[in-house]
């Protein structure tokens, strides 16, 4: 699933799915892509996720995070594991904003970089949640 506006990588041995996000699309385009792309990886939250941000306009708004938080929880009720996810950003308002969202995912690490080898060290430290 690719197109100007967002890119998506799996790299399957290293059990991570990037997305990359550019341009100004909706905050409604953005998470419709990420609910589709879940939608077509067998179990998604076997993997660790980087969200690279650093070349969009657009701000997630808060009712869309809820929406992308409720989808996440129904695909993934009944696993007990954390999830981990890198926001990847120059945007100090992106950089801010997983800790007031955090709440609305209980089984998720979500951490925010400027540089993509920091996101990249950290997430591949992590451990890959268990099938």
């Amino acid at each position: 699933m690719t197109d100007a506006y967002f890119r998506l990588t799996i790299d399957e041995p290293q059990k991570l799915i990037t997305f990359r996000l550019k341009g100004a699309r909706s905050s409604q385009y953005y998470t419709g892509k990420f609910i589709e792309t879940y939608a077509m990886i067998d179990r998604p939250w076997l993997y660790r996720r980087l969200m690279d941000h650093r070349q969009c306009e657009t701000t997630i708004d808060f009712e869309d995070v809820q929406k992308l938080a409720d989808h996440w929880a129904h695909i993934t009720r009944g696993t007990t594991a954390i999830h981990y996810v890198a926001i990847l950003t120059s945007d100090a308002l992106t950089r801010a904003r997983p800790a007031t969202y955090s709440h609305l995912f209980p089984n998720q690490e979500i951490r925010s970089f400027t540089e993509l080898h920091d996101a990249l060290d950290w997430l591949l430290s992590v451990p890959v949640t268990p099938a």
